[in-house]
């Protein structure tokens, strides 16, 4: 099938090519046609069609490129084999695609596998798309990272609605899935109150969920994955606040035809160009119509991807390394998309042999590429439906000009930290004489290679800082080292900049299959047996560090993918008994995993005990350094922010709460949160080398 589309999207793309040598451009001009690829939905043809007859009547009038382009459908072609040949296909220049964030990653994957991928241009940015290829030097995306419309949205809410309760429900992709893992952190950051998240998998459960959320009486986000599934969303509520993909016109007819009346409303944001770009104005002038969601970053693809190739040919660089040279420097000026604007780029670039600064029809291109190569803002439409049409009431943005972070998918400035009491006092405790390690990786797999990697790292520390294998009770899976997909086998790492094996010398004291969690309580409760000769042999003068890394749901961590067994009420009655029985001095339990929060904070009240995790109680906590090589995350944002300081000699006078500063300052996504210090001491004069350095 992919053959044939390929064959009648050629056949238009003559037709475009023939516009090249149409009477409207000089006779005498020769023009260069360099190849462009565009996948993007059939359906909205129409669209895609105008806007790239559009860009590239202007660049030809404007310099001697003429770009062409082939045109695929993303929801129709077999994709992934389509994304290999468009990725090994010489006479392309770029792609542009694709409107699905799913779809986008398989062709940034593709491209991702080459030694030297050619660009290219999106305007989709689920958080997993931007960790994982942002990066790398070839993905360019033209609009800010999902996280921040996320943040835009739920700031309307906070700003306009008195009941500061809010829900959300979201399509079950990794566009959805950024809004689900962002929404209890950012309604914490803005005061409000997660009521209720929902993620469907199909629009026939969009129904059923809707009424359970519309019977809350509060503002529903609502995340569809298409305009077709934000009707079935509308129909139910009036209190919707709807994502950008919501925000398509080929919706009135849905909904025409499902009522009679004209009842029905939702508002919401939409990215949109720059106002004061003059896009808009000029499509709407030029079409009669409101541009949709793509349009505009879709012209300035194809103009980057034009003056990108004259700066190659004339400075001989890379088609990837052009397009660098041109985000490297802010215009001051808007309107460079315009057939004036390019003009005068090209003329500088084959005059002066020098680099221009550009814009674009989305606005100034603001982009950070030493450290990502997704813009740094993108501006807003608020928009509200009414009487089956759209209105803009207001344009808003973030980042870049009036932002506290340079990118919402990389740093966060928290507000909502902990609030702690300088006077709590010491607990009774017998002298300090020894400390005692359980280190504990609860995944397993190669997709949960960070788990492992995170309780390698930490392993590591300890070693260096005099713990002995007697010290610490190791428990992993390991089955990373020797995984046929290890491209260095025999080796585990955390990050693929600075290549350190965690895998050396290490004592692994059970592999994760070969015991259960009611083993786990025997081992640290000191209950040795055959089948368990290794346990905790700690006694209440020793210090008791407990580091534990893998998933969680709501009240409960997972045991090998197993929901079912780690309570948050089992972990209580654990380190309970563990308390009366006289196994530790003080235990400190660090905890990575998503909700973390809600299991510690059933373990309030144990004497001694201090919790701290990575999340709080309805949060997820967030994966950190993607590896192309390796094909999965290296490590975890609140395991990195914490070793980073460990791993630091000089921490022999931190303490314990600034420890957790730094921990809460720099893991991305999540409230660090500690647990219990009531009953713990004072963390202000709790040093951390208490717990992490062996002086035995």
């Amino acid at each position: 099938m992919m053959k044939i589309y390929k064959i009648w999207f050629l056949l238009a793309a003559i037709v475009i090519m023939g516009s090249c040598e149409d009477s409207h451009f000089e006779e005498e001009k020769v023009h260069r046609k360099i190849k462009i690829a565009v996948v993007l939905p059939q359906d909205s043809y129409d669209r895609w069609e105008r806007v790239m007859n559009f860009a590239q009547k202007n660049i030809s009038e404007a310099t001697d490129i003429c770009p062409v382009f082939e045109f695929y459908d993303e929801n129709r072609t077999d994709l992934m084999n389509l994304a290999y040949e468009l990725a090994n296909d010489a006479s392309i220049v770029s792609i542009i695609g694709c409107e699905s964030d799913n779809n986008t990653e398989i062709l940034a994957y593709q491209m991702s596998r080459l030694k030297n991928p050619k660009p290219m241009f999106t305007f989709n940015t689920s958080q997993d798309i931007i960790r994982k290829y942002a990066r790398m030097g070839f993905m360019w995306g033209f609009s800010e990272s999902d996280i921040t419309q996320s943040e835009v949205i739920l700031s309307q809410i906070a700003s306009n609605i008195a009941n500061k309760e809010v829900a959300l429900i979201a399509c079950n992709s990794s566009y959805g899935q950024t809004f689900v893992d962002w929404f209890a952190f950012q309604t914490a950051e803005l005061g409000l109150t997660p009521k209720d998240i929902r993620t469907y998998n199909n629009i026939s459960e969009i129904a059923p969920i809707m009424k359970e959320l519309s019977s809350l009486q509060c503002p529903i986000v609502c995340v569809p994955n298409s305009y077709t599934e934000a009707a079935e969303m509308v129909k139910y509520t009036d209190k919707g606040y709807f994502s950008h993909k919501a925000f398509n016109d080929k919706i009135f007819k849905i909904l025409k035809e499902s009522k009679t009346d004209t009842g029905f409303s939702m508002y919401g944001v939409t990215m949109t160009s720059d106002p004061a770009s003059g896009f808009q104005d000029i499509y709407e002038a030029k079409f009669g119509q409101t541009p949709i969601f793509g349009e505009a970053p879709l012209y300035d693809a194809i103009m980057v991807t034009s003056l990108a190739y004259a700066l190659a040919t004339e400075l001989g660089t890379s088609l990837n390394k052009a397009v660098f040279d041109l985000f490297s420097g802010e215009s001051r000026q808007l309107g460079g998309w315009t057939r004036d604007g390019i003009r005068i780029a090209f003329q500088q670039i084959t005059t002066t042999k020098t680099i221009p600064a550009i814009s674009g029809a989305i606005g100034k291109f603001t982009f950070s590429p030493d450290k990502h190569t997704i813009i740094n803002y993108s501006t807003y439409a608020v928009n509200y439906m009414s009487n089956f049409k759209f209105y803009q009431t207001d344009f808003v943005s973030r980042g870049g000009r009036n932002s506290s972070s340079e990118h919402s998918a990389w740093i966060w400035n928290k507000i909502y930290d902990q609030d702690f009491d300088y006077a709590q006092e010491e607990n009774n405790l017998k002298p300090h004489e020894g400390n005692k390690a359980v280190l504990i990786a609860t995944s397993s797999g190669w997709k949960n290679y960070r788990h492992q990697a995170d309780i390698l790292s930490y392993y590591q520390l300890m070693k260096r800082n005099n713990f002995t294998d007697d010290d610490i009770i190791l428990i992993m899976a390991d089955d990373l080292a020797y995984d046929a997909r290890n491209p260095y086998p025999g080796t585990v790492i955390k990050d693929d900049k600075q290549f350190e094996n965690l895998y050396t010398d290490v004592k692994i004291d059970y592999k994760l299959g070969e015991i259960t969690p009611s083993d786990l309580k025997n081992i640290l409760l000191g209950q040795s047996s055959k089948r368990l000769p290794v346990v905790l042999d700690a006694e209440s003068h020793d210090n008791v560090i407990l580091i534990w890394s893998g998933h969680g749901s709501p009240g409960r961590l997972l045991w090998n993918e197993n929901q079912k067994t780690i309570t948050g009420d089992f972990m209580s009655n654990l380190f309970n008994e563990m308390y009366s029985t006289g196994k530790y001095r003080k235990l400190f339990a660090i905890i990575e995993a998503c909700y973390s929060g809600s299991v510690a904070a059933k373990c309030v009240g144990i004497p001694n005990l201090l919790l701290m995790t990575a999340a709080n109680e309805k949060e997820t906590s967030k994966a950190e350094l993607y590896a192309p090589l390796w094909q999965t995350y290296l490590t975890n944002s609140f395991s990195m922010a914490t070793l980073q300081r460990l791993e630091n000699d000089d921490y022999y006078d931190l303490t314990i709460k600034e420890l957790y500063s730094e921990a809460f300052s720099k893991t991305m996504g999540s409230h660090v949160t500690l647990y219990n210090m009531e009953h713990f001491g004072n963390i202000f004069f709790n040093y951390v080398d208490d717990y992490f350095v062996c002086t035995k």
